[in-house]
């Protein structure tokens, strides 16, 4: 489907807003829009001084389209409401909006672009992981905050103004890491906290209002849908809804899994099992299935360095990956000549072929060891969407890495 802009155009012929809420489109945010617009005592500026921004990652739920457009755009259109929707059109993007495109700007909403522009999916399957549940949350500063960043900037032009996020009363951590995000312009507020509301609170006023409840907005493959059982289950359940969802999810988990067995969308656990786990979603799996059978494959070959901890040289450091394509064709080729090279090295005792418990076949040239530094090279076939990457210096650390291990291995 078209998108409407190529490149980051706003409306500058309208004052620069005093408060931007950055709008998630979930339980929490949603509520605290419909009280704006219901209740004016709630809020201490004019919705004329508001502008709602969302950046789409181009992986979100239908059914949030279905209730933003029946729902809220409509209330929105009535109040005159500025809504900005943005996402960004490449991987890399830069601090003057470089990479990021405007999908809408407009007072009348009728229309939510989930399909975004460049999407985390793609960049995620690119490089052949998964979103990570551990550490700094990547996957929104690269997809949420570099496309929403550039855009408040151009559309405030130098003036202050208040930055609203919908943080709940349960939240106070995350609100107090965002306000070191502060600056002369820029002042955090939290409102759903100053009215001591917690999810519950927001679900009921957002029900109150619409008659529903809001499901939760995230990415389809969110590792952190995922982490307890209560999220995990609406999760599943929405897969049933929408198999082709699930089945993306799964395609991607798949990929990455080809590549590093370690991987999985579930914190190192695998989605798959999870999906065969729950029952009754067969047709997710049918749609997996049809959508591998359709694909280009790859023939990928994959080495990774895994080097000692400096300060505990028995323990991982950090790895290094490349990954190569040695060939392309339908699935079944591909299939066929792994099998062949594998028959082949096995016969003359050169790799080992082994189908590991996710199922896949790996053909092994070099085992990783069990002291660091170590190697490992394997071949694998997996959906053709993996991009070739390797540091310019990488056969040179697998040179050094493969003396080191024999040093180690000599001296063990």
């Amino acid at each position: 489907m078209a998108m409407p802009c190529t490149e980051m155009t706003v409306d500058l012929t309208a004052p620069p807003p005093k408060v931007i809420f950055s709008f998630g489109m979930g339980a929490d945010s949603t509520s605290i829009l419909l009280r704006w617009l219901e209740d004016p005592t709630s809020r201490d500026f004019e919705l004329d001084e508001l502008a709602l921004i969302t950046a789409h990652t181009g992986s979100e739920w239908e059914s949030t389209r279905t209730t933003m457009e029946t729902h809220v755009l409509p209330r929105l259109a009535a109040a005159n409401v500025r809504f900005i929707q943005v996402a960004r059109s490449q991987r890399h993007t830069t601090i003057d909006g470089g990479g990021i495109v405007v999908l809408d700007d407009t007072r009348n909403p009728t229309r939510l672009y989930l399909e975004g522009a460049y999407t985390l999916w793609d960049e995620l399957t690119e490089a052949g992981t998964v979103a990570q549940a551990s550490g700094a949350r990547l996957c929104s500063v690269h997809s949420k905050g570099a496309a929403l960043d550039p855009v408040i900037a151009r559309i405030t032009r130098g003036q202050p103004y208040r930055h609203v996020i919908g943080f709940e009363a349960n939240e106070l951590g995350r609100a107090a890491k965002d306000t070191l995000h502060n600056t002369d312009l820029r002042t955090g507020e939290y409102p759903l906290i100053e009215w001591g509301w917690d999810r519950a609170a927001a679900n009921a006023y957002t029900e109150s209002v619409i008659g529903t409840t809001i499901d939760r907005s995230a990415c389809t493959f969110c590792p952190f849908t995922f982490s307890n059982r209560s999220s995990r289950t609406a999760a599943l359940e929405r897969f049933r809804a929408e198999p082709h969802v699930g089945a993306s999810a799964l395609l991607m988990e798949r990929i990455a899994i080809a590549l590093n067995p370690a991987q999985g969308i579930v914190a190192g656990k695998r989605l798959i099992d999870l999906v065969h786990e729950h029952g009754q979603l067969g047709s997710v799996l049918d749609a997996l299935d049809a959508d591998l059978d359709q694909r280009e494959h790859a023939l990928y070959e994959v080495r990774r360095i895994l080097r000692p901890r400096k300060t505990d040289p028995t323990k991982l450091g950090n790895a290094a990956r490349s990954v190569r394509i040695r060939g392309r064709g339908s699935r079944g080729a591909m299939d066929d000549l792994l099998r062949r090279l594998a028959d082949e090295g096995v016969r003359k005792g050169l790799i080992e072929a082994e189908t590991g418990e996710d199922g896949i076949l790996r053909v092994y040239q070099h085992r990783r060891g069990p002291v660091f530094p170590t190697v490992e090279r394997f071949f694998v076939v997996a959906p053709a969407l993996a991009h070739e990457k390797e540091h310019e210096r990488f056969d040179q650390w697998w040179a050094d890495a493969r003396r080191g291990a024999v040093q180690s291995a000599v001296a063990a």
